[in-house]
């Protein structure tokens, strides 16, 4: 096991599993979206990016992280699309 690749791992979803979820609840409560939707986009297109890249290389330290990052922006690019509807 790459040591470097795990710690990389575990940087990663402490980012992923932290920040995005912190930020899907701030939203939800709140009923608005406080992001902007470059920044929504930037994210969904890096870790989807890098997510394809890992699953074409079958590296885990890739794959795990970024797939979960890439699912995560998805619910807040859905959250942006709701509640600008509801503003």
């Amino acid at each position: 096991m790459n040591i470097l690749g795990l710690l990389a791992a575990i940087a990663s979803l402490t980012i992923t599993l932290v920040g995005l979820p912190t930020q899907i609840y701030k939203n939800r409560v709140a009923r608005k979206n406080n992001l902007s939707l470059s920044l929504i986009i930037s994210a969904l297109c890096s870790y989807g990016l890098w997510a394809l890249y890992g699953w074409t290389k079958l590296d885990y330290f890739l794959i795990i992280p970024q797939t979960t990052g890439f699912f995560l922006a998805i619910i807040l690019l859905i959250q942006y699309l709701v509640y600008k509807k509801i503003d």
